[in-house]
């Protein structure tokens, strides 16, 4: 697991309890943040208000929009604009899309995971492009003085159909950030019919970058007087640390910091080995190699535990036992399946297994890490942003809000990028190294 420790990067953050605020950008432009009711996925409780979405008009009449969830290859970094910009009624090629920073209040659930991106955020997201659209047309029948039942919008711009006047969105943006923002339960949304972005095929906004090589991975993160930090953990889940020979490592070419974490199985919020800090020895160094290659001249005992005994042997022997007794548990049950066996003139039975599978993404586990004063900025390819931060915090013993937690573009998931084993050891290392290492 590589690690990147690098300098605290200033953060950046906007009230979370802000309904609209005017940003004071050069030249004038408008920042809408609206507050949707949280739409939670299915089976989760809770309920809440939930800042969804930035929309920043700006001058020239190029909007900005932030995408809210991990990308990790599916298109959402595309995707969620859409539905914003075509509600909004703005032109695509005239739409910059920035990925949003993680903030679960803010911008409500920010997950990649179950295919669920478009159901939950299709209708929140399209009432904020709807409502921000709603706000030029009072700005542009107030700067008339003409019912706004006389206005029409298109292209980014609103048309006065009696006189055949317009107005730029640019044009409308200081006069719209004064507009009170209506309710977005009561806004009209597009019919389907007049959709100009949504449904249409757009190229992903990443894809240039990507196919050129450009860095938007986790992996790619460099910052000024970065260190590079390898985790040599047990092999065996659970397994503790018994003693290593961190001092001799010190002395080897580049190495900067090796030393022993202590992991915590009782942290708030972890689900598992995966979800939280377990025992390791970090290796701190100028690069990656230099860290790798004072990793073969590790010595380390492990307490593998009791975990060490498992095998897939063990777990075939258990399942075959298992089988021939009732459910422990039905998750859907349709009629009397024994009964019905039992009256067949003939039963075909088999018997299917395989093994653990890899969830092995093409870019490494990685998370980039800036502890300083009390506060931590990560860089993190990460399917669940805010998991990361309760975990992290819960580690560290900061609060969560002390987190900025910027989601770089994933090389891959699997689920495996759902849990938080990356940042909480990169988070625990740069503490540990201090800034600068």
């Amino acid at each position: 697991m590589a690690t990147h420790i690098v300098p605290e990067a200033p953060g950046t953050g906007v009230s979370r309890r802000a309904f609209l605020k005017v940003s004071a950008l050069v030249g004038g432009g408008l920042l809408l943040d609206f507050h949707l009711p949280n739409v939670q996925a299915a089976g989760s409780a809770g309920a809440g208000e939930a800042l969804n979405a930035f929309i920043t008009v700006m001058p020239d009449g190029i909007v900005s929009i932030r995408a809210k969830n991990p990308e990790i290859g599916q298109g959402v970094k595309t995707m969620l604009p859409m539905l914003i910009a075509d509600e909004f009624d703005v032109d695509w090629k005239n739409v910059r899309i920035e990925q949003a920073l993680a903030d679960g209040v803010k911008y409500g659930p920010q997950f990649a995971g179950g295919s669920t991106a478009t159901p939950i955020n299709w209708e929140p997201l399209r009432r904020v492009g709807a409502a921000a659209r709603q706000m030029m047309l009072q700005a542009a029948a107030s700067t008339w003085g003409v019912p706004v039942a006389e206005l029409r919008t298109s292209s980014g711009s609103v048309r006065h159909a009696p006189t055949g006047r317009t107005l730029g969105y640019g044009e409308l943006a200081a006069a719209a950030a004064k507009v009170a923002p209506p309710d977005l339960k009561t806004v009209k949304l597009k019919d389907p019919k007049d959709f100009t972005i949504i449904g249409k095929p757009m190229p992903g906004v990443d894809s240039p970058l990507v196919v050129t090589g450009k860095p938007l991975f986790g992996i790619d993160v460099t910052l000024p007087g970065m260190k590079y930090a390898i985790y040599a953990k047990c092999p065996v889940f659970g397994g503790k640390l018994v003693k290593a020979n961190v001092e001799a490592l010190k002395s080897l070419p580049g190495v900067r910091d090796a030393f022993v974490l202590r992991g915590n199985a009782n942290v708030a919020g972890s689900t598992g080995p995966l979800d939280r800090l377990v025992d390791g020895v970090a290796i701190v160094a100028d690069s990656w190699w230099l860290a790798e290659q004072a990793r073969e001249k590790l010595e380390v005992e492990w307490d593998e535990g009791g975990t060490a005994h498992e095998s897939d042997a063990r777990f075939a022997a258990e399942a075959a036992k298992l089988k021939g007794r009732a459910p422990a548990v039905y998750i859907v049950k349709n009629g009397d399946v024994d009964a019905a066996l039992a009256r067949a003139k003939r039963v075909v039975e088999a018997d299917y297994a395989y093994p653990f599978l890899a969830h092995a993404t093409l870019e490494p586990q990685n998370c980039t890490a800036a502890f300083k004063d009390g506060k931590l900025t990560l860089w993190a390819p990460t399917q669940n942003p805010e998991s990361n931060r309760k975990v992290v915090a819960a580690t560290l013993g900061i609060a969560p809000q002390d987190i900025t937690v910027h989601m770089t573009r994933c090389g891959g998931g699997f689920g495996r990028r759902g849990a938080s084993d990356y940042a909480v050891e990169a988070a625990a290392i740069s503490k540990q190294a201090g800034v600068p290492v």
